[in-house]
């Protein structure tokens, strides 16, 4: 069955900041080269602390923190010249135990490999070269700020869908599941905070998925919604029919919402 989207207020819609606030810390140099990325009409406000301790109480007042490995290295107890991915490591793990999605940009000399894998390691964050700030701070702030805007209203809306007690999951465009309600997991057989990250092909049958990717996804692709029934596999490995209702967002992901069904295991 195929169902035409209709028209309502997209969460998806990607907006900028008009106002910022921004905390350096130790990085008084930076300064001048923080301002001039924001050269596209942003009202900003920058501030600037000599330490992460001296910053703590400000985190939550502020939209996004700026940190370089100078500055992880005066508080950290690697020193200014020890391992500088040990130390943005420890002063990123200081951050997080009190201000655990605050947005964060590690101002670095040199993105190396190793500094970016660190970096990946905790949400909401990024790391830019100095060499590079000027031209892409900004967007980098700006993006992860919309994305934890996102973030926070897919939130909202799956616990307003959890009193409807619906099983509903989305997809982020990395194909894996990005938040889903609790009865959408125990649907599958999953803990609830394990299901995150599950890419969403293996919560179905190979031939479930092959159905999926031939009918139910160019559908989506052309911009209409897409019901069916096709087979779900539990985290156990027991199968069930399962009736789909699957739909699109903007940013190229998906909504799953699945109900099991009294029919038989039939794709259709």
């Amino acid at each position: 069955m195929l169902i035409p989207t209709t028209e309502m207020a997209d969460p998806t819609e990607r907006t900028r900041r008009s106002q910022l606030t921004l905390l350096v810390v130790a990085a008084d140099s930076d300064r001048d080269r923080i301002e001039r990325a924001f050269d596209d009409g942003t009202d900003l406000t920058v501030e600037t602390a000599a330490t992460l301790v001296d910053a703590w109480e400000r985190l939550e007042a502020i939209d996004c923190l700026i940190v370089t490995p100078q500055a992880a290295g005066e508080t950290d107890p690697h020193g200014a010249d020890g391992d500088i991915v040990a130390a943005v490591d420890d002063h990123l793990e200081m951050v997080r135990t009190t201000a655990a999605e605050l947005p964060v940009v590690v101002l670095a000399d040199e993105r190396t490999a190793d500094l970016a894998a660190a970096v990946r390691s905790y949400d909401w964050t990024a790391v830019i070269e100095r060499s590079e700030a000027t031209g892409r701070l900004a967007d980098r702030v700006h993006d992860l700020l919309e994305r934890h805007r996102l973030a926070t209203l897919s939130r909202r809306s799956l616990a307003s869908i959890e009193f409807a007690g619906d099983a509903v999951a989305i997809v982020d465009t990395d194909d894996e599941i990005q938040f889903a309600s609790r009865s959408f997991a125990m649907q599958f057989g999953f803990d609830h905070a394990s299901l995150p990250g599950t890419p969403w092909r293996e919560l179905f049958t190979d031939d479930a998925v092959d159905h999926l990717e031939s009918a139910a996804l160019p559908t989506i692709t052309e911009g209409w919604r897409w019901t069916g029934t096709c087979t779900g596999q539990r985290n156990s490995g027991d199968t069930f029919a399962a009736r789909v209702r699957l739909g699109g967002l903007k940013d190229g992901g998906l909504v799953f919402v699945v109900d099991e069904s009294d029919g038989d295991d039939t794709e259709s």
